[in-house]
């Protein structure tokens, strides 16, 4: 396996995390802020819906499945992690010349740096195997798990705008949550930025 093949399915099994956070969104919890808007309450709901949500994709559980009794530690204590950031709602504005009660939500996302971490695992093991083919990749998933277990600071932050709409204008909002890649790099630590650029070399 080429390092670009690897890297697209490194990109497709943490886009399965991210989608496994977002399927709960259909089950929301109830919002206690009365002090924000219709819209900026449907963005608290869905984020705080994400980080309750413990459902994933087969293709995580299945790499889960092929690490140890350590790796498996490590991941989970990575999605410990995944799920413990922070978000501040800053505020909202509105675009009247847009349809549907066009809503822009600003929020602040703070978590761990998983991105820099990715990078410097998937250097760290081309060093190690430099010169060798091999279409396991089960080494660098350990050596990526325990890297990004062993963060101990959230010092990524990120600031990002989410779409809201009120289509029929009744107070039902819908919130770019699911599709939003900005959010889910944002609380993927920019990890997902970090595949992408990779993965473009």
């Amino acid at each position: 396996m080429t390092g670009r093949e690897t890297l697209s399915v490194n990109k497709r099994i943490f886009r399965a995390f991210a989608a496994g956070l977002a399927l709960l969104l259909c089950l929301l919890m109830l919002a206690g802020c009365n002090s924000m808007n219709g819209a900026e309450k449907k963005v608290e709901k869905e984020l705080s819906t994400l980080q309750s949500s413990d459902t994933l994709g087969s293709e995580v559980v299945n790499l889960r499945e092929s690490l140890s009794d350590e790796g498996k530690a490590n991941f989970d204590g990575f999605l410990k992690k995944l799920k413990g950031y922070d978000f501040e709602i800053t505020g909202s504005e509105k675009d009247d010349d847009k349809e549907d009660d066009y809503t822009l939500v600003s929020v602040n996302i703070r978590t761990y740096d998983f991105g820099r971490e990715y990078l410097a695992a998937w250097t760290e093991y081309l060093k190690a195997n430099e010169g060798t083919k091999t279409d396991d990749m089960t080494e660098f998933y350990e050596l990526l798990f325990a890297r990004l277990n062993g963060l101990t600071e959230k010092d990524y932050i990120d600031t990002i705008k989410i779409v809201c709409i009120d289509p029929l204008d009744n107070g039902e909002w819908i919130a770019n949550i699911k599709d939003n890649e900005e959010l889910q790099d944002a609380i993927f630590g920019g990890m997902m930025r970090e595949m992408k650029a990779l993965a473009a070399e």
